[in-house]
């Protein structure tokens, strides 16, 4: 690249006569940018190419589970895929601007052995001196190939429930319905509940007095999920009846479950509260409160 750029040489010494520094400034500044440029071209190609090519895995993926019949496995495919595609993408951005920067170096006449015999010096003092780093690393690499938790999954660490945001090589982003964001170093990370990889459970517990009839309520309550079936898109089946759970001084609490998709039981708990409700309000049954009385001594006359 240099060479080619020499060329110019004899043209820009006629323009600016015996000024070579200018142009050795402008050479050299024209080779800087046209490196940067190339970098620039190849971290904007990489990702199209690298996501096309998990694309065409994912096909390939869906068509073995649609075979196998497996639950939810193109949905963990495509979550894999965006995951390991994230990672790949910034390890490959980070090889290109290293290598631009050797080729810079080697185009100033800099010998860039020494560089890159200390850069493997270092990387044995880290590796000796930062175990933690190689820790989160490692631990990183094995969230994404074992699939542990995957970007868009609904998780729990350290009892932080929120989205996955980012899987890095060294810390895990999470992001929780208020919008707060847990980094956490993937080393820290021992256990995860993962609320994405099967179905879940929509619980609801309605309370009622204990002047309602047992009888009457159970039917009552069946006559509500035969008239709501699978109302939600979030359902997978209809609600069901488990039966009364708690037996207090005021009140006796009901419950009732249904069978969501994966993640999505706590928009179907509030939408499946909200209309028992008022069925149970249409319908008379009535709801416990505590009756408060209020006496007022009468004043005598002294």
């Amino acid at each position: 690249m240099m060479a080619l750029l020499e060329l110019m040489r004899p043209w820009l010494d006629s323009l600016f006569g015996s000024e070579a520094i200018i142009t050795d400034i402008i050479i050299k500044g024209l080779f800087v940018v046209i490196w940067i440029i190339i970098a620039i071209i190849l971290t904007i190609i990489v990702k199209p190419v690298i996501y096309h090519l998990l694309k065409l895995n994912r096909k390939i993926s869906k068509k073995m589970a649609l075979k196998n019949n497996e639950v939810f496995a193109i949905v963990d495919q495509n979550k894999r895929g965006e995951t390991i595609a994230r990672s790949l993408n910034n390890l490959v951005r980070f090889v290109i601007w290293f290598i631009v920067l050797m080729f810079v170096l080697i185009g100033f006449d800099v010998d860039v052995t020494p560089i890159l015999a200390s850069a493997g010096i270092v990387g044995v003092a880290i590796a000796f001196g930062t175990q933690a780093i190689i820790k989160d690393f490692v631990s990183g690499i094995f969230f994404i190939v074992e699939k542990t938790f995957l970007v868009d999954e609904l998780v729990q660490i350290d009892g932080f429930t929120g989205t996955v945001k980012e899987i890095g090589l060294r810390t895990t982003k999470i992001e929780d319905w208020k919008g707060a964001f847990l980094i956490i170093n993937n080393g820290n990370i021992s256990s995860v509940i993962n609320y994405s990889r099967d179905y879940s459970i929509a619980i609801v517990d309605i309370i009622l007095g204990y002047e309602n009839d047992f009888d009457n309520v159970v039917k009552s309550i069946n006559n509500f999920i035969n008239e709501y079936g699978v109302k939600l898109p979030e359902m997978v089946e209809a609600p069901t009846i488990v039966g009364m759970t708690e037996m207090a001084d005021l009140h006796t609490t009901l419950r009732i479950t249904a069978k969501c998709r994966p993640a999505e039981h706590f928009g179907v708990e509030r939408t499946l509260r909200k209309d028992l409700i008022q069925y149970c309000q249409n319908n008379g049954l009535g709801f416990p409160f505590q009756a408060v009385t209020i006496s007022q001594e009468a004043d005598h006359d002294k």
